[in-house]
Formats: structure tokens, sequence, C-alpha cells
């Protein structure tokens, strides 16, 4: 998907055919990437948050994972987070 806005360019995202998503973009005001969570009921955003119950957010996140939405180094803090949790 290749959308741009006076907000935000859009650099990945998972799930397009889906009204829920994860979504890499470059928020221009800031000069930075940034990762958002939305909801696009019919196909429009809506500016509310995304609320799922946890056995559908994990679907999302590995289709997230798959279409690289998150950096490396994101996924290699989330591993030794999730380590530290479980180990403990």
């Amino acid at each position: 998907m290749t959308r741009e806005t006076q907000y935000a360019r859009w650099l990945r995202t998972c799930n397009p055919a889906n009204d829920r998503r994860i979504e890499r973009i470059h928020v221009k005001k800031n000069e930075r990437d940034e990762i958002r969570f939305s909801w696009w009921p019919n196909g429009r955003f809506a500016p509310r948050p995304l609320d799922l119950p946890e056995d559908e957010l994990l679907p999302l996140f590995r289709n997230a994972i798959e279409e690289n939405v998150f950096s490396t180094e994101f996924l290699i803090g989330l591993r030794d987070l999730l380590n530290e949790k479980l180990d403990a």
C-alpha cells in the first residue's frame, strides 16, 4: 500500500484487505517512523483506537512480522523482553 497525506507516508502495512491493521508510517512533522494500530471499517480510517481480544491480536502481530512492519531491532528487543518475562 503506497499512500501519503500531509500527516504521514505509509511505509508498510499488514492485513490491508481487513479492517484491522498494524502499520509502519513515517510521520512528517516528527521526521520519524512510527507504528500505528489502526481500524478501517468499510475501507475508511477510523480515528478511534483499535480494540482486539488477545486471540485476534496474535494473528495480526504474526502478519505484521511476516510483512516486515517491525524493524529487526524492535523484534530482537521484543524477543528479549518476552524471554525475560517467561524466565521470571
